[in-house]
């Protein structure tokens, strides 16, 4: 619910956008791209909320990884 000083908000699109800067980023980088690319957008404007992020890497079902040890 980022906003800029005109009212205009943050928003998914400019959340997807941000998101998909680096598809391949450790969980770090795209949290660090988000945060920037919100800073960016909200300048100086004050903010009324908090923002709170998590980002979580994928790895596959944990069974596929032990299949392919017994398999090799």
């Amino acid at each position: 619910e980022a906003a800029d000083r005109d009212g205009n908000r943050f928003g998914e699109d400019m959340l997807l956008r941000a998101l998909n800067a680096e598809p391949d980023g450790t969980p770090e980088e795209i949290l660090g791209t988000v945060r920037k690319a919100v800073d960016e957008f909200v300048k100086d404007a004050e903010q009324f909320d908090d923002l709170t992020m998590l980002c979580m890497k994928y790895s596959g079902p944990a069974g596929a990884k032990r299949q392919k040890k017994k398999n090799a």
